[in-house]
């Protein structure tokens, strides 16, 4: 038989045998769907998160007080300055070649108060280069400033997350600028409330001259962010700077260290092997899914078999050999799993058009190409052995058939 009478064979087969044919096409067009779909949203994610991580801090070290060191902040005894971050330890950080500008703070958990509402709320205490260091966005109003830096004004900005569960969501009930909140028994000004849009918005900043001068009366620094100036080179520029602060505070061995230096960059690096982890884990998922699914497909056509035997014993008898059976149904296979691949594809597009409304949901031509492979394998591997089994058929089988 030529080509041309096998593929109008698979095409009446297929229009002849509608809900069969359907159920075949179903079971590729949810795995496609499904396959695409899960890789453009999961792209979107590791993608995201770590352009998210990358953009935050890059070319920011910070170097910390050990927590056996940082108690010296709240029990100021007699100690050495050259083994706790003081004054003279940020000049020292900031005439460091690398180093571009130099932000410390001191961090601290106080009792926040305000009529009824009572927490223990993380306390920043900063200058205004922190701001710029940490990228905050600040519209309509202004940070700590240098002015109550310098006055060791009693100022706060709030996270929206404290805000909204000290004060409510203003816009329906109270506005928080320029109310009065208690640090346990301290009277401070909310000045501004940042944000939703951060990473870690339930933190309260206040001026580091208060703290310092005001509450506790130390000259002791908790961390500092220090900001490089070639972000391409924060690794070198880290082990730079920790072995010149080493130096500087005469530690040979590593054990005698009172400091840490730590690197968004090693975050990052850490995040991006989770997500390559979970990438492989999602693999596997979807390997087991896709065996299901071929499984799945395999049976119905082993099943088509059977029911198709008068028929294809009857095609016999008009002279049909086996390889013209075995072609008519990789003919129809092939029919059914592209048709069915691209009827997916149309239905992820418009999924993940409707997504990209709220999410940067992009399908990628990979996901596009391994859906494609997946039928493939279907069409070839998965429908031979149905289509092998039919061919070989004998006219007994035809006679016995009911």
């Amino acid at each position: 038989m030529i080509l041309k009478e096998h593929i109008i064979w698979a095409i009446s087969s297929i229009v002849n045998n509608k809900m069969r044919s359907s159920l075949s096409m179903l079971w590729i067009i949810i795995w496609v769907f499904s396959i695409i779909v899960m890789m453009a949203l999961w792209q979107w994610t590791t993608s995201s998160v770590v352009s998210k991580f990358s953009s935050m801090w890059a070319n920011l070290i910070t170097v910390s007080a050990w927590w056996s060191n940082q108690s010296k902040i709240w029990w100021i005894q007699s100690s050495s300055s050259s083994d706790l971050i003081d004054d003279e330890f940020l000049d020292f950080v900031k005439n460091i070649s690398w180093v571009k500008s130099i932000s410390p703070t001191v961090t601290s958990n106080k009792q926040f108060i305000y009529w009824t509402y009572n927490t223990k709320a993380s306390i920043v205490w900063v200058r205004s280069v922190y701001k710029s260091l940490k990228n905050l966005t600040v519209s309509n109003w202004s940070f700590i400033t240098d002015d109550d830096v310098k006055k060791s004004k009693k100022v706060v900005v709030l996270w929206y997350t404290i805000a909204s569960s000290a004060f409510g969501t203003w816009t329906t009930s109270e506005d928080p600028l320029w109310k009065e909140i208690k640090l346990e028994e301290w009277i401070y000004t909310v000045v501004w409330v940042l944000s939703d849009n951060s990473t870690s918005n339930s933190k309260i900043y206040a001026p580091i001259s208060t703290v310092m001068s005001k509450m506790v009366w130390t000259h002791y620094y908790s961390s500092i962010d220090v900001e490089v100036k070639n972000t391409d080179e924060v690794a070198t520029m880290k082990t730079t700077i920790d072995d010149e602060i080493a130096t500087y505070l005469k530690i040979w061995d590593d054990e005698d260290r009172t400091y840490s230096v730590s690197s968004m960059s090693e975050m990052l690096s850490s995040i991006s092997e989770m997500t390559s982890t979970l990438t492989m884990f999602l693999a596997w998922i979807a390997a087991i899914s896709l065996i299901v699914w071929w499984i799945g497909v395999m049976n119905i056509m082993l099943v088509s078999v059977t029911e198709r035997t008068r028929e294809i014993w009857i095609r016999k008898a008009l002279w049909a050999m086996k390889s013209d059976i075995m072609t008519q149904f990789l003919i129809e296979a092939m029919f059914i799993s592209v048709l069915a691949w691209l009827i997916g594809i149309w239905l992820s597009y418009v999924t993940v058009q409707i997504v990209s409304n709220y999410i940067a949901a992009v399908i990628t031509t990979s996901s596009i190409t391994w859906s494609f492979s997946s039928v493939v394998m279907i069409w070839i591997v998965f429908w031979l052995l149905p289509a092998s089994k039919a061919s070989n058929l004998k006219p007994i089988d035809a006679l016995r058939y009911e």
